[in-house]
């Protein structure tokens, strides 16, 4: 990933989906993730837990100039194996939906999704709201409402995705 970089909050991703360490780690390791949401999953999870990890008391109680990929990395490890992919397609959600959430944010947001498209390595699931793609049914007319079809297969995505992370998280 070279060209998107963000900082999302941990309180965004809290609202949306539970991460795992090995999500949080791949998240800070393509810049992602707000470099302070480790701290406050950490500070979460040990307030739930009877006797928390040292790696997660570590974590929890980290200050803003503490290194604190050694934690995490011990977090991750001892987190159940998840395929590159999974991982990939769950940031791949978060992302777009951050976007979507912010695109007023942005002077041109379908040049973001070209961005992620990129950054992502093509993945399929999105092409339909690749603004270069070819168009996945007919002209409708105006750009205005070629845009605003793009608009609404992004938003899409991200509801049927939504629908199938909650799905698999219970």
């Amino acid at each position: 990933m070279d060209i998107v970089r963000l900082s999302i909050p941990y309180e965004f991703i809290r609202g949306l989906v539970r991460m795992s360490w090995r999500e949080v780690r791949f998240g800070l390791d393509k810049e992602l993730l707000d470099p302070w949401a480790p701290v406050e999953l950490a500070i979460e999870q040990a307030a739930g837990l009877e006797q928390p990890s040292a790696a997660l008391v570590d974590l929890a109680s980290a200050e803003k100039d503490n290194p604190i990929m050694g934690p995490i990395n011990k977090l991750a490890d001892g987190d159940p194996p998840r395929s590159e992919n999974d991982i990939r397609n769950r940031w791949l959600y978060l992302v777009l939906a951050w976007l979507y959430e912010n695109r007023d944010a942005h002077q041109d947001p379908l040049q973001k999704v070209e961005e992620v498209y990129a950054d992502f390595d093509y993945p399929e699931q999105i092409v339909k709201f690749v603004r270069y793609m070819p168009m996945d049914g007919p002209d409708l007319g105006s750009r205005e409402a070629n845009v605003k079809r793009l608009f609404e297969r992004w938003k899409w995505y991200l509801d049927e995705t939504a629908r199938k992370l909650v799905a698999s998280e219970k």
